[in-house]
């Protein structure tokens, strides 16, 4: 039997936060933030844009729920990008820099 949607989450929003705490003490971790949400920096966001279904006998079997997880900070090199690199099944996709914070996106199954 798969693990829950929002239980897989709640492990991945654990993880997310001890990155952050053990980097700033803080935990600023939001996951699919509104627009006009004021969030403190350093932080990391994320959002659950697919999942992924195995199939067999006309049933869903296993499912794998796609992040994509975003480091925000004031430094170029983040000791939170570091330990996003560390988490299995995660991908650098992409870093850009926008109001002079630096945005580095990773792809997480999990």
């Amino acid at each position: 039997m798969a693990v829950k949607l929002s239980e897989r989450r709640m492990a991945l929003d654990k993880y997310l936060r001890a990155i952050v705490k053990k980097r700033c003490g803080s935990e600023n971790v939001y996951y699919q933030p509104p627009a006009n949400l004021r969030m403190k920096y350093p932080c990391i966001c994320y959002e659950r844009p697919k999942i992924r279904n195995r199939d067999a006998d006309d049933r869903v079997y296993w499912q794998t729920f796609h992040y994509t997880v975003t480091v925000i900070d004031t430094k170029p090199d983040s000791e939170m990008t570091a330990a996003m690199g560390e988490l299995a099944k995660a991908s650098h996709d992409r870093q850009f820099i926008s109001d002079n914070l630096y945005h580095d996106v990773f792809s997480v199954w999990y």
